[in-house]
């Protein structure tokens, strides 16, 4: 079944529960969804609740793999747990270095048979294989089984 109002965001297909459905009563706890259902409806199928420091996420129900996928981004967010690389493209592998210069170098491998585009969350630098500069936040975009190296300016 679906979770009402897709409220992660992952169209049709990603907004889907199976296997169980728990009837939890949420208490103290925060609603973060629930089920698109005439009978569960009622009961939420995601909660989280505060208790002393820490924080719970609780899910009362399977989810999908999109669905999974943005409820643990969410929460590694929320945790201070993310950085710039968390949202590449699955084929896109990033690593990083500092090279002879001492400057920040990234290495972004495409290991696809598709194109692959992507934001570059450094500082501005120069493509070290083509010499272009790239900026911030500009759209990158990786050929087919292809590499890009930036290093920092």
């Amino acid at each position: 079944m679906a979770l009402r109002g897709d409220p992660y965001q992952v169209g049709d297909e990603g907004n889907k529960v199976s296997v169980w459905a728990e009837m939890l009563i949420p208490d103290t706890a925060e609603v973060l969804a629930n089920y698109e259902h005439p009978f569960f409806g009622k009961y939420p199928a995601l909660t989280r609740n505060k208790y002393g420091k820490g924080t719970l996420t609780y899910e009362g129900s399977y989810l999908s793999d999109q669905l999974q996928k943005k409820v643990t981004f969410q929460l590694l967010k929320a945790a201070g747990l993310t950085g710039p690389d968390q949202e590449l493209p699955v084929a896109v592998k990033v690593k990083h270095g500092v090279g002879n210069s001492g400057r920040s170098t990234h290495y972004y491998f495409n290991y696809s048979a598709d194109e692959h585009a992507f934001e570059y969350a450094y500082e501005g630098g120069i493509e070290l294989i083509s010499g272009k500069n790239v900026a911030h936040s500009e759209s990158v975009t990786l050929a087919p089984w292809d590499l890009v190296v930036i290093e920092e300016r």
